[in-house]
């Protein structure tokens, strides 16, 4: 990242480059952070991260001789996949890298590659509601009071001017733990009734057996 503070008539005057955001200055001398070029007209930036960016301002003796905001193009990060049961809640949280923050809109398709369409969130009669997620990304968590099967698809969260991300939420049949218990017990059941047949068709030779024995007597 590179900031030119040039255009004034007299360019010998000293300049003193300063970042305005949370009150600090920039700190120079590390090779992986800011260095100051071509007599401190440049401010240069090596390895810009998200923190760098911000509010920057250039001076000329004390006065402020040119601003800057410098961001980066947010970029989204979702979970790829998201499971909830049906009839319970679920929420789906949306990161952003770049800073400062952008705030966020999200979209559904019913499936992967069908044509999405937006979440009217702020409508009296949404389901869906949004809030701030906890890092401060402005509308980052999607959530959902109750989840119903139709609610399965492709969500999208789009940052303003930025790269969007997808999670894919699959919603779960409320009795599908119990259809393997079920079939379980199904199983045992069907295996005690076969060894019950079988031990009553062992023992009735044996009966029959043991009356010869007595007959013969």
């Amino acid at each position: 990242m590179v900031c030119w503070c040039h255009g004034f008539g007299d360019m010998t005057a000293p300049l003193s480059l300063r970042r305005t955001k949370n009150n600090s200055a920039v700190v120079f001398g590390d090779p992986k952070g800011a260095v100051l070029e071509k007599e401190g007209a440049v401010l240069k930036i090596n390895r810009a991260h998200e923190d760098d960016f911000g509010n920057y301002t250039c001076h000329v003796g004390g006065s402020v001789a040119r601003a800057w905001q410098a961001y980066a193009k947010p970029i989204a990060r979702m979970s790829a996949n998201t499971n909830v049961v049906e009839g319970q809640k679920f929420s789906i949280t949306c990161k952003q890298f770049g800073k400062p923050y952008q705030r966020v809109s999200w979209t559904y398709a019913p499936a992967e590659g069908e044509n999405a369409t937006l979440l009217e969130t702020s409508a009296p009669d949404s389901r869906f509601t949004v809030r701030d997620s906890p890092a401060g990304v402005p509308g980052g968590v999607l959530e959902l009071a109750a989840a119903l099967r139709s609610d399965a698809g492709v969500y999208a969260c789009v940052p303003e001017h930025g790269t969007f991300a997808v999670s894919t939420l699959r919603v779960k049949d409320v009795y599908a733990a119990l259809w393997p218990f079920l079939g379980i017990c199904l199983e045992v059941f069907i295996l005690c009734a076969i060894i019950l047949v079988y031990e009553k068709r062992r023992t009735k030779p044996e009966l029959d057996d043991s009356d010869a024995d007595q007959h013969d007597q």
